[in-house]
C-alpha cells in the first residue's frame, strides 16, 4: 500500500514538473516573439527613416551638383570715348593679358573727316569679367554705353551630362556585347548599333564642350570713338568776293536783257493789238477836241 502511495506521489511531482517547464517554454516563446515583433518594428523604422535620410541627402547632392555646376553664358557691348586711340586699344591689350583672356578680332578705321575709331572682341574669363569691365569703363572720357546680357544654361548642362553617362553606359554594354558574339549578323548589328552610340556621345560631348567654353570665358564687344578737340580751320570757301561779284553783274546784265527783250518781243509782236488800240483812242481824242469846238460861246465872253 504504501509503495502505490509513492508511486502516485511520484507520478504527480512528474506531472507538475512538465506542466511547469511547458509553461516556461510557452512564457520564453511569447517574450521571444515579442522582442522579435519590436526588432522588426525597429528594423522596418529605422530603414524607413534612413530611406528618408538617404532621399534628402540625394536631393541635397543634386542641388549642390547644380550649383557647383552652374553655367551662365555672358556678352557684354560697351562702348567709350577716348582720345588716343592706339594707346588705348594697347592699355586694353596689356589688362586682357592681365586677366587671361585673348583677342578674337581688332579693327580700325579712318572716316572723311579723318574721324578715327576701333572695335575689339575678347574673350575674357569669368571670374575677372567684372573687374575687365571697370578697367574699360575707367578709359572713357565720358559716360560709357554699356549692354551685358547673360543666359543661364545650368538646366540644359546637366541634362547633357547625365544623357552623356547614360550613353557611355550603353556604348559600355555593346562593346561587350560584341565581345562575346559569334555570329556575323549578330557582329554586324552590334557594330551598327554601336556607331550610332558613338556619333550621339561625339555630338552631346560636343554641346558640353561648347557651353563650357562659353561660360568659362564671357564676350566683350568694345567700340572706341576717338574725340576730336581740334579747332576747326577757317573756311575759305565761298568767301570769292570777285569771283561772286561778277557773277551777279552778269545775272543783272541778263536780267535787262531778258526784260528788253521781253518789252520789244510785247511791241511788235502785239502790233495788231497796239494799232487798234492807238485807233480808238485817236478817234475818242478827235470826237472829243471837236465837240469842244462847237459849244457856244458863255454871256461874260460876249460882253
Amino acid at each position: 500500500m504504501w509503495k502505490r502511495w509513492k508511486m502516485w506521489v511520484f507520478i504527480a511531482l512528474l506531472l507538475l514538473s512538465a506542466c511547469s517547464s511547458e509553461s516556461s517554454s510557452k512564457s520564453d516563446k511569447a517574450v521571444d516573439q515579442d522582442s522579435g515583433g519590436k526588432q522588426t518594428e525597429a528594423k522596418v523604422e529605422s530603414s524607413s527613416e534612413e530611406g528618408s535620410m538617404n532621399g534628402e541627402s540625394e536631393k541635397d547632392n543634386v542641388e549642390h551638383q547644380l550649383k557647383n555646376q552652374r553655367k551662365v553664358i555672358y556678352n557684354a557691348d560697351i562702348m567709350i570715348t577716348v582720345d588716343k586711340l592706339q594707346s588705348s586699344m594697347e592699355t586694353v591689350r596689356e589688362t586682357l593679358e592681365e586677366s587671361g583672356g585673348y583677342i578674337v578680332e581688332s579693327n580700325t578705321s579712318t572716316g572723311e573727316k579723318n574721324d578715327e575709331s576701333g572695335v575689339m572682341v575678347v574673350r575674357v574669363p569669368l571670374n575677372s569679367f567684372r573687374p575687365f569691365l571697370d578697367d574699360v569703363r575707367s578709359l572713357s572720357k565720358g559716360t560709357p554705353h554699356e549692354n551685358v546680357r547673360g543666359e543661364d544654361v545650368t538646366e540644359e548642362y546637366v541634362d547633357l551630362t547625365s544623357r552623356l553617362k547614360a550613353k557611355q553606359q550603353v556604348r559600355e554594354r555593346l562593346e561587350a556585347f560584341m565581345k562575346d558574339a559569334q555570329k556575323t549578323e549578330d557582329l554586324l548589328k552590334i557594330s551598327a548599333d554601336l556607331a550610332a552610340v558613338q556619333e550621339e556621345i561625339e555630338q552631346v560631348e560636343g554641346r558640353l564642350n561648347f557651353l563650357k567654353n562659353q561660360s568659362d570665358y564671357s564676350t566683350v564687344t568694345i567700340q572706341f570713338e576717338v574725340k576730336n578737340l581740334k579747332a576747326e580751320e577757317l573756311q575759305t570757301e565761298g568767301l570769292n568776293t570777285w569771283a561772286k561779284t561778277k557773277v551777279l553783274f552778269m545775272d543783272t546784265v541778263n536780267f535787262l536783257m531778258s526784260a528788253i527783250s521781253f518789252i520789244v518781243v510785247s511791241i511788235f509782236g502785239l502790233a495788231p493789238i497796239w494799232l487798234i488800240v492807238i485807233i480808238v483812242l485817236y478817234v475818242w481824242w478827235w470826237r472829243r477836241k471837236a465837240g469842244q469846238k462847237k459849244k457856244p460861246e458863255s454871256p461874260t465872253t460876249l460882253t
